[in-house]
């Protein structure tokens, strides 16, 4: 079984990369060290609760979901929106209209030069 210091790291590693933040920011915004949160993502660092709480308020999210991240074995699924929903419709027609074009024209049998 993987350690729970692991799974907590890979969660604030992806709790940071969806906010775009980098090691850096995020050391700067919980009062830690930008080694130290590499120590953690790593899962090489086992942090107290309160430096966890920490990472979590520089996160703007509740403490849980850390350890709620570690308790899922494969990520959740993607919601998508009904407004999502409907460019990727969208998108996919105009694809269909282009590829429909394409393969209905007919092009001119191509004349190839003798070689000398």
């Amino acid at each position: 079984m993987t350690d729970i210091r692991t799974h907590v790291g890979a969660a604030v590693k992806a709790l940071r990369a969806r906010r775009r933040l980098t090691q850096e920011q995020l050391a700067e915004r919980s009062g830690l060290s930008y080694k130290f949160v590499g120590e953690i993502e790593r899962g090489d660092a086992n942090p107290t609760i309160l430096t966890l709480d920490r990472v979590a308020k520089a996160l703007a999210v509740p403490i849980s979901m850390l350890v709620a991240e570690t308790q899922q074995q494969q990520p959740a699924e993607y919601q998508m929106s009904r407004h999502e929903l409907v460019r990727v419709r969208e998108a996919l027609d105009s694809i269909a209209d282009v590829t429909d074009r394409w393969t209905s024209v007919t092009y001119p049998p191509i004349k190839r030069r003798r070689r000398r």
